[in-house]
């Protein structure tokens, strides 16, 4: 069984992932793309300062690990934070917001970069290289590499608009927390697997979106699995 978290940042996805490993331990854990990679000292930037590398070194980490898993053993048990497809939306807002193709000047949002060691970026006019042509390639390598054939589950954390239900913003150091910047990947996510995906393959596994409490979420992936 591989599964995978999916969804915008501060969405408790880490946490979900966490919680279902507690409970069940046979399953590997594999943090989330960004963690690992910057543990080996990648420089990756977030927000309208993404760029093609930063975003094609993570999508591809998401790709190696889940087909990996599928090739080492058929009866391997994995739950990834992140699934090769999160990168798409948030390609979509560094295009929408950082790059020469974006949006008008006048709509155009800043998010604060957190990290001290990443402020190169700040002061430019166009901080990312992103085209539409360049979230094509993410796509075509996705498909080819047949990486949505190997997950079982995709478990899609949507914000509902119900703040008893929806995660807060949590400062942790690293993301940007303006509300809009989540709001806006959200609604990304929310086309990309309600619209984009069904259109470009039935070649999948199983999307579900999954909300509620963490019990509650840990409850829902677990009946996932049973069906």
């Amino acid at each position: 069984m591989r599964i995978a978290i999916s969804g915008a940042h501060s969405m408790g996805k880490s946490t979900f992932a966490r919680d279902f490993h507690d409970a069940h331990p046979e399953f590997n854990l594999e943090d989330e793309p960004y963690r690992e990679l910057a543990a080996r000292g990648e420089r990756v930037h977030f927000a309208e300062r993404a760029s093609q590398r930063c975003n094609m070194i993570m999508t591809q980490h998401a790709i190696d690990r889940i087909n990996e898993a599928r090739t080492k053993s058929t009866d391997s048990c994995v739950i990834c934070d992140r699934s090769c497809l999160d990168f798409i939306p948030y390609s979509e807002y560094a295009l929408a917001m950082g790059s020469r193709q974006g949006v008008s000047r006048s709509e155009r949002r800043r998010t604060v970069e957190m990290r001290p060691e990443m402020q190169e970026k700040n002061e430019l006019e166009n901080p990312s290289d992103i085209t539409a042509e360049y979230i094509e390639e993410l796509w075509r390598k996705i498909l080819q590499e047949k990486a949505l054939e190997s997950y079982d589950i995709i478990a899609f954390l949507p914000l509902t608009g119900d703040p008893a239900i929806d995660p807060s913003m949590q400062n942790d150091g690293i993301r940007s927390v303006e509300s809009y910047y989540r709001s806006w990947v959200d609604r990304a996510f929310k086309k990309l697997y309600r619209e984009e995906l069904p259109r470009r393959t039935s070649l999948c596994c199983r999307i579900a979106e999954v909300t509620g409490s963490r019990i509650e979420r840990v409850s829902a992936l677990e009946r996932l699995i049973k069906e």
